[in-house]
């Protein structure tokens, strides 16, 4: 069996409320929710 490496090569986020960690955390602090109705596929 051969050892094979992992590499991470960066580190990010993505959420219903947010892009970024800071946009997550200004629309959590604010109250947004990421959950609603799906409307369309």
């Amino acid at each position: 069996m051969s050892k094979r490496r992992v590499v991470v090569t960066g580190l990010g986020m993505l959420s219903p409320v947010g892009n970024t960690v800071e946009s997550t955390w200004k629309a959590l602090l604010a109250g947004q929710s990421g959950i609603s109705l799906i409307d369309h596929f």
